[in-house]
Formats: structure tokens, C-alpha cells, sequence
């Protein structure tokens, strides 16, 4: 296509998804809170409430779209069943199957869109489409925004906690986030893996996920992408229990996101999941295939919910129907690369590492020094030696004298003063509107 039929191409889409939309809005949209419910929210903050709907055919229609949302893992499944179905009546041939199925897994290997821009920008009209606003409303989901975030930026979302199902996700979606966050569009960093199972891919893709390695997401912010991450991962993911009253996060050094948002300049925007914890039953796996699936990354626990489904519950044991509640907090400014003005004594502190490591006592380290101090354990320092380590090791012969390694600490130190503000905002966020969000 020639650049202007393009356009116009591109405005007739868009066009025609904002009238959808609007139709379709007309029948479930959000509503202020003030209006429908009283909640103990602070008062100044910003919120949207999606209430589950009672309609039966409105009731219906969102009881299919979230079984149908969360069981994602048996897309492929379910296309297998669709081709057996046609083929057996006659209406695919089998040579058709054949093809049908051989260039799909022939492009699983061949096609690589998590590792650019995805299926961009079509992502964006589901994840934040009316459809998103069913799955929203069979939560009955309460969404606070504290502070408006400046549309002319980019951030770094720091999601807790994880959940079995990763149910906190569905947050980023709706037709509310419009509202929330204009032109601030992130994209979900996912395992690798995901996109080479069958239906886990289309999900991931049609959301706008992308592959969760730095170099990736890195390129995502160089294209002028927000970036959503979980840092607590699978270790929060197993140590999700339903039937324990304790919320427990994981965010002791993980501080990889606060990284990635200080090396590129992303102000980081805190956001807690109210209610994630009750909506999935553990189910853990023997104790010797955790550990094999541990290698590759991949939780050692499978989960039921409603009815034996994979379809997350609405109903808490002891207070009746569930509502998941969201905090999206006040973004914390990150300048790019600015290093931490330190203190007389963290300059003492980083003299005496520096002495430490230098073995060899010429005023410069190298990677034989570094690693036998990281092997041996004998540095005791909050300094994370392992990853310099990594980044001496690069290149062979590198060495690094008492200013070059003094700038690195105060890079480091830095990234640690960041991330112990990001986690007194999630418990400031936690203490706060755990009575409004019902949290037991």
C-alpha cells in the first residue's frame, strides 16, 4: 500500500473500533464510586468501579468471556478440537489439517513478534476494549488511580502481588485505563517460554506482551513503550496460599525492573492487587518435579477455581462475594543514570570494599579478584558483586581502578535507595486501603 491508502486504512480502523466500543459501552462501562458504593479511599484519589452485573443475559455474556479470557492455557486444546470437529464431518480435508497444523508450528519457530513490537497496534483494542470490561466486571473490580500520570512519558509498572493466576494483569485492561492513563500504553514483559505454547502465545500476543529479557524490553522503551513487570515472579507465585490469612510479596532483591527503569529514565509507578490471593486454590506439584520445573523457570503448582475450572472464584470462605480492588500509586521520579550523592561514611564503606577486593594491593581489581571475593563469600557488602562480576567478565582482561569501581557503587546505591522507595510505597499502599479494598 501506497502511504496515504495506509493512513486511510488505518483511520477507517480505528473509526470503526471507537464506534464499537461506544455501542457497546452503552451497556457496561464504568461508573465513579461515589455513585454506587461507599468506600474508605483517601479522599482526592481518583477511582472506577465495575460492578458484576446482574442482568442474566448481560450476567451471561460475562460469564462466558472470563471463562473464555482465563483458560488461555487451553486455546490450543480447544483449536485441536475445532479441526477434529471440521475434518470429522467432512467439512476440512485431511490434507487441509495437515497444512493447517504444520505451518502453524512451522511459524512458532519461524516468527518472532515478542521480540519487536508484537502484534502491534491491534493489542491495544483488545486489551482495552469493552471485552476487558466483562472480565473487569465478573471481579466486581475497584480501580484507584492517586496522581495522574503525564501522557508525554513513559514508566516502568511495578505489579504485587503475583497470584496463581496472575489475575492482577487484568487490570492494565478496560476502557477505563483510557480514561486513567491517556496515550500511556504498556507493554507486559512475559517469560520466554510462553510464546511457544499453543494458545498461551495468541493470548500473550493479543495483549500486547512481549519477551521479558532486557534487551527486548529495552528496545520496547526506545520505541516510547511503558513496560508492565511482576517482580515477584514465580517465587511470590508458589508462595500464594488461599487458605493463609498473610499477603506475602517478594521483592527483596528484586530490583531488576528498577534497574531497567533507572538505566532509561522511567519514572516507576507502584501498583498493589487487593483480593488476588482468594481467587485460585494451590494445588502443589511433588516435590522432585518442582525442582525439575524450577530449572526452566516454570512454577512447580497447578490451581483450580470455580467449579474445578481454571475460571478464578468470586467467593471468599468467610465474608461471601469477592471484590478485587487495584492501587495504582503516585509515579516516583527516576532521572536517568544519576548517580547517589553519598555520605562521608558510604565513602568510608566503599573504600574498605574496594580494599577488600583488591588483593593484589595495586589499586585495581580485575576478574581473578573479584571472582575469587564472590566465590569465597569473604566481601560482606549490599553492593550486588555477583552482577559486576558478570559485567567485568565481558571482556577479557577488563580491570577497574578505585574511581571507575567508586562510580559504579554510586550507580548501584542508587538503584537500592530507588527500590527501598518502591517497596515503602507498596506497604503505604497496603496499610492504607486494606480496609477499603477488603482484605482479611
Amino acid at each position: 500500500r501506497t502511504p496515504a491508502r495506509a493512513t486511510s486504512a488505518s483511520a477507517s480502523l480505528q473509526m470503526g473500533v471507537d464506534t464499537f466500543r461506544s455501542s457497546l459501552k452503552l451497556c457496561y462501562g464504568p461508573k465513579a464510586h461515589l455513585e454506587l458504593k461507599q468506600k474508605s479511599f483517601p479522599k482526592g484519589v481518583k477511582s472506577w468501579y465495575y460492578p458484576r452485573k446482574t442482568n442474566p443475559l448481560l450476567s451471561a455474556l460475562q460469564l462466558f468471556i472470563s471463562f473464555f479470557i482465563w483458560h488461555y492455557f487451553l486455546w490450543g486444546s480447544m483449536a485441536s478440537l475445532i479441526l477434529f470437529i471440521l475434518y470429522f464431518f467432512g467439512a476440512m480435508s485431511k490434507v487441509t489439517v495437515y497444512i493447517v497444523v504444520i505451518a502453524y508450528f512451522a511459524q512458532l519457530f519461524f516468527y518472532y513478534p515478542q521480540y519487536g513490537r508484537g502484534w502491534s497496534p491491534y493489542w491495544k483494542y483488545i486489551l482495552n476494549s469493552t471485552i476487558s470490561d466483562f472480565g473487569l466486571g465478573y471481579f466486581d473490580a475497584w480501580l484507584v488511580q492517586e496522581a495522574p500520570l503525564n501522557p508525554k512519558k513513559r514508566y516502568m509498572f511495578g505489579w504485587a502481588p503475583h497470584g496463581l493466576l496472575g489475575v492482577c494483569r487484568i487490570g492494565s485492561g478496560g476502557t477505563w485505563w483510557l480514561e486513567a492513563f491517556p496515550d500511556i500504553f504498556g507493554r507486559w514483559g512475559s517469560f520466554g517460554m510462553a510464546f511457544y505454547i499453543p494458545g498461551v502465545r495468541e493470548f500473550s500476543l493479543m495483549v500486547g506482551a512481549c519477551d521479558a529479557s532486557k534487551e527486548t524490553l529495552a528496545g520496547r522503551i526506545q520505541d516510547g513503550e511503558s513496560i508492565h513487570l511482576i517482580p515477584g515472579g514465580i517465587k511470590e507465585m508458589m508462595l500464594t496460599d488461599q487458605s493463609s490469612t498473610d499477603t506475602q510479596l517478594v521483592l527483596r532483591n528484586r530490583n531488576g525492573f528498577i534497574r531497567l527503569a533507572w538505566e532509561y529514565g522511567l519514572d516507576v509507578v507502584p501498583v498493589f492487587c487487593f483480593g488476588e490471593k482468594w481467587t485460585s486454590t494451590r494445588v502443589l506439584l511433588p516435590a522432585f518435579l518442582r525442582r525439575i520445573m524450577a530449572r526452566f523457570r516454570m512454577a512447580g503448582t497447578m490451581l483450580t477455581g470455580r467449579w474445578g475450572t481454571l475460571m478464578p472464584l468470586i467467593d471468599h470462605p468467610k465474608r461471601g462475594e469477592l471484590s478485587i480492588g487495584w492501587v495504582f500509586g503516585e509515579a516516583m521520579s527516576v532521572k536517568k543514570q544519576q548517580l547517589k550523592e553519598i555520605s562521608a561514611e558510604e565513602e568510608g564503606d566503599i573504600r574498605r570494599v574496594f580494599d577488600s577486593l583488591d588483593t593484589n594491593k595495586d589499586e585495581t581489581i580485575d576478574v581473578e579478584e573479584l571472582r575469587g571475593a564472590v566465590r569465597e563469600e569473604k566481601v560482606r557488602t549490599v553492593l550486588p558483586l555477583k552482577r559486576l562480576l558478570r559485567e567485568m567478565s565481558r571482556e577479557a582482561g577488563t580491570m577497574m581502578d578505585f574511581d571507575q569501581f567508586r562510580k559504579w557503587c554510586r550507580g548501584e546505591l542508587a538503584i537500592i535507595q530507588i527500590h527501598a522507595r518502591y517497596v515503602s510505597e507498596m506497604h503505604r499502599i497496603f496499610e492504607t486501603y486494606k480496609v477499603g479494598m477488603f482484605v482479611v
